[in-house]
C-alpha cells in the first residue's frame, strides 16, 4: 500500500457521508523553500570551495548539514536535481539529508503524470585514488531511506522505482555497485558499506553517484541519502567518523503555536512559552567524547540575546541524549512591538574533521507578529477533501483577549486549477465545534501560481470582531473542483481541524500528524480614530514603487512585511517626508507596510516593481 500518495481516512460520525480526506504529494516546490529551520556553520574558518575542475582527496565526508537547498558545491556537481533539507526524511542519522524525487532543481516536475523513468542524480566531484592499492582498505559508507515523511517508492518487478549507486572506473565507465528497489513502504534509515577493492576504481578521477528512478511528476517515489563517508584504513562495520551531532529539529518557542500576534502573547507570556527547548545529541563514534553546548534566543529587531541553555558533559560512544531547558518568557515579552526571534542550539565538539562540525548548529525562527500559525511555513504534502457535495473545513484558534481578523493566508499547492471558486468562512465556537453558521463569508478564487506552490492572502472586506475560540477555513461548493492546501509534516496540529461534508454536523478530522497551512491575520486593539485609519493607504508614495518610498508624516516606527508575514525591514523615528529605500534583494511583489505613532497604527499595501 502506497504511503502518503493517497491516504484515505474514513470517518465514523453522525451526519457524515463520503468521508475521505486525502494527502497528495506535491507536484512542485518553490525553487528555494522558505524553511524556518536551518543548519549552522562551524565557528572556525570555512575551507574554500574547489574550482569546478579540481579533484578532491581523502577523506570524503558529507552529511548534508552545510547547505539547505542544493548539495555543497565543494563536494558535489551542481546539476542533478537533488534537494537538501531538514523536511522530508524521517529521523536521519544527523540533521538534514539529500532527497531524490520527481522534481528538478527549480522545483518543477521532470515529466507528465503518466511518465516514469530516471529522476534525480547526485554525483561526487572527482576524487584522487590513484595512489592507493586494494589493501589500503578503502570503504564508502552511507545511509539510505525510502519515503520517510513523504511518498515511498512504488514496487515494480522491472526495478523502475529504484535507487542505484554507481562507480566510475579508469575508463570513464559507470558501473552499478548497489541497487535498492521500492516496495511501496517507507523505511527507517539503513546503512550500506562497500569496499573499493577492484584496481579499476583506484584512479585519479574516481567518482560515485546515486541515480533514482520513479514517476517524474512531483514529490513522488522519494529516496533519501545521508552520512556519506569515503576513506582509507576502514574496516567493515565502521560506519562513522569521529562525530558528535545534533539529530532533532528545534521546536517552536511557543507552547501552542509556531507564530502568534505579539499582543495576544503578552496577555500570558509564561503560559504561551514552551516549557522546554533544545535538541538531541548523538555520539556517532565508538569512543567517549567531551563536549559543551549552548542554546540562545535572539531578538531579530534589537539583536538582544538571552542564553537559556548551557552545559557540558562526556558522552559515551553510541549514546544519544537530550539537551533542553526552559526559554525565558520574560525575555520574549520584553518588547511590545511585533518582532521575530531566532533560537540557536550549538555544540562545541572540537572535532578534527571540519565537515563534521556543520551538524553541530541549528537555528529556527519564531514570529511574534500579527498572525497565528501551527505550521513552520513549508508544505511537505497537500491536503484535500474530494467530494461531490459541498465541503466546509474549519481550523481552530484561541484568543487570549478580544481581537479582529483582517485577512487569512492560505498556502495553495501547485496541483490546483487557477480560478477555482471558494468561499472564505469564519465561525465562532459551539461547545468545542464550529458554530452551525459562519459569522462571515467572502468569495475568492484560487490564483495562478506559475505551476509553483504559493501563499494567497485573502483580505476581508470588513474586519470581524471575535473573542475566545474561533475558526477560519473555507467552503468548497458542491460539484466544484476540489483544492489542495499545503500540509506541514514537521509540525502537529491534530485535533484542530474540523470538516462538514454535505451534512449538518461537524466532525473532527482524524489525526494526520501534521498542520494545515492556514493563518489568520489579526489587527490587535487599535485606539486610533476612524478618520486616522481611513487614511491608512495614503501615507506613502509612490505606489507602486521601484524601491524608493516617501513617508508623508512622522512615525515612531515603520515596518515592511513580506506577503507571508515575515518582517523584512524596519525604520525608526521616521521624519515627515523622509525617503526610505527598500532592500535591493527584495523580489517584486505586494508587501504590507505598518506605521506606528504613539497608539495609532496605519497599514498599507505596497507594490514593489523592479
Amino acid at each position: 500500500m502506497r504511503q502518503w500518495l493517497t491516504i484515505f481516512l474514513i470517518l465514523i460520525g453522525g451526519g457524515w457521508t463520503a468521508r475521505a480526506q486525502v494527502l497528495t504529494p506535491l507536484n512542485s516546490l518553490p525553487a528555494q523553500p522558505g524553511a524556518t529551520i536551518t543548519s549552522g556553520k562551524p565557528t572556525t574558518k570555512t575551507p574554500l570551495p574547489l574550482a569546478s575542475g579540481d579533484t578532491l582527496s581523502l577523506p570524503f565526508f558529507d552529511d548534508f548539514a552545510k547547505t539547505d537547498g542544493t548539495p555543497d558545491a565543494a563536494r558535489w556537481h551542481s546539476r542533478g536535481g537533488v534537494n537538501v533539507s531538514n523536511r522530508f526524511a524521517a529521523n536521519p542519522p544527523t540533521i538534514f539529508a539529500a532527497s531524490f524525487d520527481g522534481l528538478k532543481a527549480d522545483g518543477l516536475p521532470y515529466g507528465s503524470a503518466n511518465t516514469a523513468g530516471p529522476t534525480d542524480t547526485l554525483t561526487s566531484k572527482p576524487i584522487n585514488l590513484g595512489f592507493f592499492q586494494p589493501q589500503d582498505s578503502i570503504y564508502l559508507s552511507f545511509y539510505w531511506q525510502a519515503g520517510g515523511l513523504v511518498d515511498a517508492p512504488d514496487f515494480s518487478s522491472s526495478g523502475l522505482y529504484s535507487l542505484q549507486l554507481e562507480f566510475k572506473d579508469a575508463s570513464n565507465t559507470w558501473a552499478s555497485v548497489w541497487t535498492q528497489r521500492g516496495n511501496g513502504r517507507s523505511t527507517d534509515f539503513a546503512p550500506v558499506m562497500l569496499a573499493l577493492k577492484e584496481a579499476r576504481y583506484l584512479h585519479s578521477g574516481f567518482q560515485f553517484r546515486w541515480v533514482s528512478s520513479g514517476r517524474q511528476n512531483g514529490l513522488r517515489d522519494v529516496w533519501h541519502v545521508d552520512y556519506v563517508y569515503l576513506d582509507r584504513n576502514r574496516r567493515q562495520g565502521q560506519l562513522q567518523t569521529t562525530d558528535v551531532a545534533l539529530t532533532q529539529q528545534i521546536p517552536s518557542l511557543l507552547r501552542r503555536y509556531t507564530a502568534m500576534p505579539i499582543w495576544q502573547f503578552l496577555v500570558n507570556p509564561e503560559g504561551e512559552t514552551a516549557q522546554q527547548i533544545g535538541s538531541a545529541v548523538a555520539n556517532l563514534s565508538n569512543v567517549p567524547a567531551a563536549l559543551s553546548w549552548r542554546g540562545l534566543v535572539q531578538n531579530l529587531s534589537t539583536t538582544a540575546v538571552d542564553t537559556f541553555l548551557r552545559g557540558s558533559a562526556p558522552v559515551n560512544g553510541g549514546v544519544r541524549t537530550d539537551i533542553a531547558a526552559p526559554p525565558s518568557s520574560a525575555f520574549l515579552s520584553s518588547q511590545s512591538q511585533p518582532y521575530s526571534l531566532q533560537t540557536m542550539v550549538f555544540l562545541n565538539t572540537k572535532e578534527p574533521n571540519f565537515y563534521t562540525r556543520y551538524n553541530d548548529t541549528l537555528r529556527r525562527q519564531t514570529d511574534l507578529l500579527d498572525f497565528y500559525a501551527y505550521d513552520d511555513g513549508t508544505a511537505e504534502t497537500g491536503f484535500s477533501y474530494p467530494s461531490s457535495m459541498a465541503v466546509q473545513l474549519a481550523y481552530q484558534f484561541d484568543l487570549n483577549k478580544p481581537d479582529r481578523v483582517k485577512s487569512v493566508r492560505i498556502y495553495f499547492t501547485g496541483t490546483n486549477t487557477p480560478g477555482t471558486e471558494l468561499f472564505l468562512r469564519i465561525w465562532t465556537d459551539n461547545n468545542g465545534n464550529p458554530a452551525a453558521q459562519p459569522v462571515y463569508e467572502q468569495r475568492f478564487t484560487v490564483p495562478a501560481a506559475a505551476g509553483l506552490s504559493n501563499w494567497l492572502e485573502v483580505t476581508l472586506e470588513r474586519q470581524i470582531d471575535l473573542q475566545g475560540r474561533f475558526y477560519v477555513g473555507y467552503r468548497q461548493p458542491a460539484g466544484a473542483t476540489f483544492v489542495n492546501v499545503g500540509f506541514d509534516l514537521n509540525e502537529n496540529a491534530d485535533g484542530k481541524l474540523f470538516a462538514m461534508n454535505g451534512a449538518t454536523q461537524w466532525g473532527a478530522v482524524p489525526a494526520l500528524g501534521g498542520a494545515l497551512l492556514i493563518r489568520p491575520v489579526m489587527t490587535g486593539t487599535l485606539t486610533a480614530s476612524t478618520p486616522d485609519l481611513e487614511k491608512a493607504t495614503s501615507f506613502l508614495y509612490p505606489n507602486p514603487t521601484s524601491g524608493e518610498v516617501f513617508i508623508e508624516e512622522a512615525y515612531d516606527q515603520v515596518q515592511l512585511f513580506s506577503p507571508t508575514g515575515q518582517l523584512v525591514q524596519t525604520w525608526t523615528k521616521v521624519a515627515a517626508g523622509k525617503q526610505v529605500n527598500l532592500s535591493a534583494s527584495l523580489p517584486p511583489g505586494i508587501y504590507l507596510v505598518k506605521a506606528r505613532k504613539g497608539d495609532q497604527l496605519r497599514t498599507a499595501k505596497l507594490i514593489l516593481q523592479r
